[in-house]
């Protein structure tokens, strides 16, 4: 079950694409400022302190503080447990489209 709400959450925070965006600027490794994530959208700091919210939330960032300045960092294993539940579907997908497709070759023989 707590699994099931961790991926929630994760999926949750991806539907948004500011919070996409600030996943793909700190997807290179280096801890950013809440005011670099914040400098490529015409929002107000508290919009862009939100969308940090949920992304911390969902356990996709962490976030350290050094002074007056708060820098975000990726955790990649959220991520890796979305992207290992698609893998799973798609390949249950996959099978089933595969399964019809055999069907209707055989009926149309």
């Amino acid at each position: 079950m707590h699994r099931e709400a961790a991926l929630d959450r994760t999926f949750r925070a991806l539907a948004d694409p500011t919070r996409r965006s600030m996943i793909h600027a700190l997807a290179s490794g280096e801890a950013r400022s809440a005011g670099e994530l914040g400098a490529r959208f015409r929002s107000a700091q508290p919009t862009i302190s939100r969308h940090l919210k949920v992304l911390e939330q969902a356990c996709l960032v962490e976030r350290r503080v050094e002074g007056r300045v708060h820098r975000f960092r990726l955790r990649r294993e959220p991520l890796a447990e979305a992207s290992q539940w698609l893998e799973r579907h798609q390949a249950f997908w996959t099978g089933a489209v595969d399964q019809l497709e055999q069907l209707l070759k055989e009926s149309e023989r």
